[in-house]
């Protein structure tokens, strides 16, 4: 009977001893573990605002969107492509919200300031909402490659209210980073900025 009562505690002790050795292996394994650092585009680098009076401001109404992006973009990781059909993804970068909301939303802030119009509407709108221009992006690839060159390929066009649409390519590549995410995203809102410019541009020369 006392042995079996001394085995009984031994393994009883056993199991203290496993469960603390996990928690402490548990412990070391989170504090070892990087953080989650999270990134969102914007579309306003070096851009200087417009002061824009609302006497002077057009009744025109422009809808933006929608923004498509590709499935391989549609993820939170962000990724680096490494070759033309391979990518790596970095569990410890990612996107701070759906990148087709990101890019929608970061041309939606600075739109108005470079359009005479106060009347910018964000895609979906109400169907019984009257749209003069209708303005929508196609992104095809915003990546950076193995050599740290940063790329964005849009396909985007303007549509006039009752009026056939304009369909152009916009290409912007940028030196940017393999390693610091910062600098890529940086890139990467450079390029968005440009294609603000020109979306905004094309529709001042069509209002």
């Amino acid at each position: 009977m006392r042995l079996n009562k001394k085995f009984k505690i031994s393994v009883e002790l056993s199991r203290v001893m496993t469960v603390v050795v996990l928690s402490g292996l548990i412990t070391a394994c989170a504090h070892d573990a990087k953080p989650v650092e999270f990134y969102r585009l914007s579309a306003d680098v070096g851009l200087k605002k417009n002061d824009i009076s609302a006497v002077n401001l057009k009744s025109v109404t422009v809808g933006l969107g929608p923004i498509r992006i590709p499935e391989y973009l549609n993820r939170p990781q962000m990724l680096i492509a490494v070759s033309d059909n391979q990518y790596i993804l970095s569990e410890e970068h990612r996107w701070a919200e759906k990148l087709d909301q990101n890019i929608l939303l970061a041309l939606y802030k600075v739109l108005p300031g470079q359009l005479n119009t106060g009347h910018l509407i964000r895609y979906p709108w109400a169907q019984r909402q009257e749209i003069d221009y209708q303005v929508g992006v196609d992104i095809l690839d915003l990546t950076v490659d193995a050599q740290g060159q940063s790329q964005l390929i849009a396909q985007w066009f303007i549509k006039p209210k009752d009026k056939p649409s304009i369909d152009t390519r916009f290409e912007c590549r940028l030196p940017a980073s393999t390693s610091d995410y910062a600098l890529m995203v940086k890139a990467q809102s450079q390029c968005l900025t440009q294609l603000g410019q020109v979306l905004a541009k094309s529709l001042n020369e069509r209002m």
